[in-house]
C-alpha cells in the first residue's frame, strides 16, 4: 500500500505514521509534504498511490488550492484541527474526515471506510469492464443511455442528449440539451469517462466531463489553463493544468 502524507506539523505526521505502521506494517510512505507548493511540485509527474492523508491548513495556505488543480490518482483521508471544512473536503475525493486530535480507534474506523470504499469501487469496475468488452465485440460501441431515478420509478437519459456531467458533493449531475439537470445513479466520474466516446466527451478537470457540442468558446485563462464557456453554464469552466494540452489536441482532432 503506497500512501502520501501532506502534513506540515512534524509531531502530527509522526503520530499518523505510527498509527499507519500499527495497522498496515507493510505500508510505504512515498513522501511527506508540508506545503501547497510541494504538493503541486510532487504531482508534476504521475504518482502510483493508494491513499493520500492530508491536513487542510499548510505552511503556505490551504491544501484545497492545490487539489483543485490536480487530477488525484486516489482517495484522500483528511486530518485537520478545524471542523469547518467537512463540507469542502468531500469535493476533493474524501473518504473520511479526522478531527485532530484523533485516537487510534477513530483512525482505524477511517481506514475501514477506505477499505470498504475500495472494495465497492473494485466491484463496480469489474462488471463495467466486462460489459464494455462485450459491447465492443458485439459492435454496440460506447454507453448509449443512463438510468435515472424519478421518485419510485426509473427514467432513461440518452447519452446523445447530454451536454455536461458534473461531480458535485459526491453525486453526479447530468445537464441535457434543454439545460435540465438530472441526478445519475452512478457516482464515479472516472468510470463513466471510460464508457463514453472519447471523440465526443472530454474530462476537462477533476469534476467536469463535457460534450463537444456544449462548447461555445474557449479563451486563455493563464499559462496552464483555459476557460471554456458552455451553452448550459453561466460561468466558464477551467481546465486543469494537467489536461489543458490534451484538451487543445482533442479540440483539433
Amino acid at each position: 500500500m503506497k500512501v502520501l502524507i501532506i502534513e506540515d506539523e512534524q509531531l502530527a505526521a509522526e503520530k499518523l505514521l505510527g498509527y499507519l505502521k500499527r495497522q498496515q506494517p507493510e505500508v510505504e510512505v512515498v513522501a511527506q509534504l508540508g506545503s501547497v507548493a510541494q504538493v503541486l511540485q510532487f504531482f508534476q509527474t504521475p504518482q502510483p498511490l493508494d491513499l493520500i492523508f492530508s491536513d487542510v491548513e499548510l505552511s503556505d495556505g490551504q491544501v484545497f488550492s492545490a487539489l483543485e488543480q490536480l487530477d488525484l490518482p486516489c482517495p484522500v483521508l483528511f486530518t485537520t484541527a478545524y471542523d469547518q471544512y467537512w463540507m469542502q473536503v468531500f469535493q476533493h475525493q474524501a473518504v473520511d474526515y479526522l478531527l485532530k486530535p484523533f485516537s487510534y480507534h477513530r483512525f482505524a474506523e477511517a481506514m475501514l471506510n477506505f477499505a470498504q470504499f475500495k472494495q465497492k469501487m473494485q466491484q463496480q469496475i469489474a462488471p463495467s469492464g466486462a460489459a464494455t468488452a462485450s459491447s465492443l465485440t458485439s459492435g454496440q460501441g460506447y454507453k448509449k443511455r443512463f438510468l435515472l431515478r424519478k421518485g419510485q420509478s426509473l427514467a432513461i437519459l440518452p447519452v446523445s442528449n447530454i451536454l455536461l456531467i458534473r461531480a458535485v458533493n459526491g453525486v453526479l449531475l447530468a445537464t441535457d440539451l434543454q439545460h435540465q439537470v438530472h441526478m445519475l445513479t452512478e457516482n464515479n466520474l472516472g468510470d463513466i469517462e471510460t464508457q463514453l466516446d472519447p471523440t465526443e466527451f472530454f474530462r476537462l478537470n477533476r469534476s467536469d466531463l463535457i460534450h463537444i457540442s456544449s462548447i461555445v468558446k474557449v479563451e486563455p485563462y493563464n499559462k496552464e489553463s483555459v476557460a471554456v464557456q458552455l451553452s448550459c453554464e453561466a460561468t466558464p469552466l477551467l481546465s486543469s493544468k494537467t489536461r489543458t494540452a490534451a484538451f487543445r489536441k482533442w479540440l483539433n482532432q
